[in-house]
């Protein structure tokens, strides 16, 4: 191993003798500092590169070892270095003081050197395995927020689950990309996912730019709600904006394909469903005659019910009307295309 992939360990010690015995236990394995004080011990600590493990003495001047310890324990920079205390106290009481500020093992004068250099590797041992399972869980962290809405994977963090919920004033947008099969018959599957990805990643700009929180794809289909897990003053009308950006959202003229938007609203359902993988959704009848909305859109338009288009239109949207449509347990509704919006 080089010199600078060793590990750094500072010996705190105010004894000549017993800084070269150490030293001289350790240096074949790993590089070291040495401070003949507390003030110098600290000061090395929180210097610009931190040593990965203390040796510290109890008694010196001035500082004694167990304030340096407390000191290091109480500061974000320095408490996550492990402390041994190398020292002559071996009273029972001395030790359980050490251990009360901080330090995570005690060796007694006078030591052995495999001792010193076994209870040295295990610390470091630890560490490093404590450190990888941080990296892990930052990593799972970062996964899991990738995956699930903020509140959902703060959630499951907490008590390791989401518990299913209604919300009773949801603005829920399904957004279809039309053409997209024939395109994906005729080109290589890494331009498809190409271009899919890279529209997809604008959607995602634009519904947090309107306050929505994306919920899931499904094959060419992007689903987004207003109002669910963050507040959102108007649901409806942000999903709408949201809703008539993305259709506005400029596709190259060769690639056939056109953006269509249905947006309903009311109550739904929340919840994650599976163990293997997460899936956060939302159901109910308000997503259902949203998807239905999508069939009914022109490009450039959001289609929705007479109803959401009643509380909109005061509000500077404008709109014609679509047709009706059949929907099972509904009747027949009536269904507008909005176009634009005040600015």
């Amino acid at each position: 191993m080089t010199e600078s992939g060793r590990k750094l360990v500072l010996i705190v010690d105010d004894t000549p003798t017993n800084v070269a015995v150490v030293s001289g236990v350790l240096k074949d394995s790993f590089r070291t500092k040495v401070a003949t004080n507390g003030e110098k011990a600290l000061a090395i600590a929180n210097g610009a590169e931190k040593p990965d493990l203390i040796l510290l003495d109890v008694m010196m001047p001035g500082m004694d070892g167990f304030e340096v310890c407390r000191r290091l324990k109480d500061s974000p920079a320095t408490r996550d270095i492990p402390i041994i205390f190398l020292t002559a106290k071996t009273e029972e009481v001395d030790e359980e003081k050490g251990f009360d500020v901080g330090a995570v093992d005690y060796i007694h004068k006078p030591f052995s050197a495999p001792i010193v250099m076994a209870r040295v590797r295990t610390q470091l041992a630890l560490q490093e395995a404590l450190t990888e399972a941080r990296e892990a869980r930052k990593q799972a962290d970062q996964l899991l927020h990738a995956l699930l809405p903020k509140k959902a994977a703060d959630e499951i963090r907490s008590i390791g689950t989401v518990i299913p919920r209604r919300y009773e004033n949801v603005a829920v947008l399904f957004c279809d990309v039309t053409n997209f099969t024939a395109y994906c018959d005729v080109h290589e599957p890494e331009d498809v996912v190409s271009r899919l990805d890279a529209l997809f990643v604008i959607f995602e700009r634009v519904t947090a730019k309107h306050g929505l929180e994306k919920i899931k794809t499904i094959g060419d289909g992007f689903m987004a709600a207003a109002g669910l897990l963050q507040e959102v003053d108007n649901p409806i009308g942000s999903a709408v904006r949201c809703g008539l950006e993305m259709a506005s959202t400029l596709i190259d003229a060769h690639l056939g394909w056109e953006v269509r938007v249905g947006v309903h609203a009311g109550p739904v359902v929340a919840g994650v469903v599976g163990q293997e993988r997460y899936q956060f959704d939302i159901w109910g009848d308000t997503v259902n005659i949203a998807a239905r909305m999508v069939g009914m859109s022109a490009p450039g338009s959001v289609a929705a019910t007479r109803e959401i288009w009643e509380q909109l239109s005061s509000d500077g949207f404008d709109g014609e009307a679509l047709g009706e449509i059949e929907i099972k347990g509904k009747g027949t509704i009536a269904i507008f295309g909005i176009t634009t919006h005040a600015s």
